[in-house]
């Protein structure tokens, strides 16, 4: 049986993964193939699911392929694989954690027999332009920057997103960054909102992706493990049920107060100024709500992502913005 291509999707948290993970569908459905997703999440909601509509999606929630559930990534790939016999897919994406190491991903991938049915094609690392140089810096903690790093090196495609929000002068500190991280042979791909050459894009570049020794990777995964779970107890989401109804306005203005150390927001919430649900996105400062309702029935929520803060802090600011008032 013909192997199944995998792409491997990585990046910080707010970096524009999913966005470009939905500009490779639409791609797909213009050449009349059938994509397969798997999408992890943190928290305990998918609050993105809707942007997929109907596609093959396998959702792992409430934790890291990186470090809590890799077991459940091979499940999910054993279980497509027997689908796959009576429902083919041309193509499988992974789409990882904000937190999450993609070469952990390729050590699933890479394992038997999974390696006898997938052929991992290119790993992709967004970057977020306009916040690089501030998780890089010497305040942001060193378990974010070595996980940048590893993001990075374990790379075979860079996809620097976001470059509309940068001036020149940033942009070439941003690159001079990048090239001490990654290999000379690692193209860098510059984009805004994650729109890019989507042929190019999924160009195979699996010759520089290293294939670990069963023997030497457990040392290697071990060592790795640990170091997740130091980042994990940083890493915290908090997902706010129950919400209101509250204007644009008001959403906009709660987001962009929150603590600098939430750096990612979704969910879906009820607008004073029209009916039904609506999906939210926040990440680098900015605030994007859709203009139209979700048409599925959905409860509305808020999921907050970010690093070292004090979720009680969180609770009790949003009670007394919305709750109190």
């Amino acid at each position: 049986m013909k192997k199944i291509p995998v792409y491997i999707i990585s990046g910080f948290l707010g970096s524009g993964k999913t966005t470009l993970l939905t500009h490779i569908l639409e791609y797909y459905k213009t050449k009349n193939m059938k994509p397969a997703i798997v999408l992890n999440e943190l928290g305990k909601v998918n609050v993105e699911a809707h942007l997929f509509g109907n596609e093959h999606v396998f959702e792992l929630l409430n934790g890291c392929i990186c470090c809590t559930i890799q077991d459940d990534l091979r499940t999910t790939l054993t279980t497509l694989l027997d689908s796959h016999v009576k429902n083919p897919i041309d193509v499988l994406f992974i789409e990882g954690t904000g937190v999450a190491n993609p070469l952990e991903i390729v050590e699933v991938i890479a394992s038997p027999p999974l390696v006898h049915s997938f052929e991992i094609q290119t790993i992709i690392s967004v970057v977020d332009a306009s916040c690089y140089l501030e998780d890089q810096s010497i305040f942001t903690f060193k378990s974010v920057r070595d996980l940048l790093k590893n993001q990075i090196t374990g790379a075979t495609l860079v996809l620097l997103n976001k470059v509309d929000l940068v001036n020149e002068k940033q942009l070439q500190k941003v690159q001079m960054k990048l090239t001490k991280f990654i290999d000379p042979n690692t193209q860098v791909m510059e984009t805004s909102y994650g729109s890019v050459d989507v042929e190019k894009l999924l160009q195979k570049r699996s010759n520089a992706i290293i294939y670990p020794h069963h023997h030497s990777a457990c040392s290697h995964i071990h060592h790795e493990h640990t170091h997740h779970h130091v980042h994990h107890n940083g890493i915290k989401t908090l997902t706010i049920q129950n919400v209101p109804s509250i204007s644009r306005r008001q959403l906009k203005k709660w987001l962009r107060s929150l603590p600098e150390g939430i750096v990612r927001g979704k969910g879906y919430v009820s607008l004073s100024e029209g009916q039904g649900i609506y999906p939210f996105q926040y990440s680098s400062n900015q605030v994007y709500i859709s203009n139209l309702p979700r048409e599925q029935t959905a409860e509305p929520c808020i999921v907050l992502i970010g690093r070292d803060v004090d979720i009680t802090h969180i609770q009790n600011f949003y009670t007394s913005q919305f709750l109190l008032k």
